[in-house]
């Protein structure tokens, strides 16, 4: 039997130098898409992807956040300095998982720890539990 192709992970990353994480998800007015190799060991920028930042001056557009989030919507995982609760429900809302990086990271050192967490998670969900009833 053929192993199945695993699909390829998007993740979009708030840059404004496209090196490193360092805009709030809010202020970002581009972000760099990466995506996963075929084997999934390792990831590649694809596009830098230009949006209008949803929040103005403290006030959050909902249209823009909308407009936002569907540009991204291609994506699984999205990598921010800071996301607020309205962003993060919005985006987790569409099935994007929202992550906040720690001080200012760059955006591979933070997608190499996503691969290691989606390597973690295929593991877990491919190995079954020894106690559990093979029969059933």
């Amino acid at each position: 039997m053929e192993g199945k192709t695993k699909a390829a992970i998007r993740i979009a990353a708030a840059s404004s130098d496209g090196v490193t994480i360092d805009r709030h998800f809010g202020h970002a007015d581009v972000f760099s898409i990466l995506e996963t190799t075929a084997d999934g060991a390792s990831f590649t920028e694809v596009e830098r992807r230009t949006v209008s930042p949803p929040c103005q001056h403290g006030h959050h557009e909902a249209d823009a956040m909308q407009a936002v989030v569907a540009a991204l919507g291609d994506c699984q995982y999205v990598l921010a300095e800071a996301i607020g609760r309205v962003a993060a429900a919005h985006l987790a809302a569409s099935g994007i998982t929202p992550l906040e990086t720690e001080d200012t990271m760059t955006i591979a050192a933070a997608a190499e720890d996503v691969l290691a967490y989606e390597r973690r998670q295929r593991r877990l969900h491919s190995t079954p539990f020894r106690g559990q009833n093979q029969t059933s």
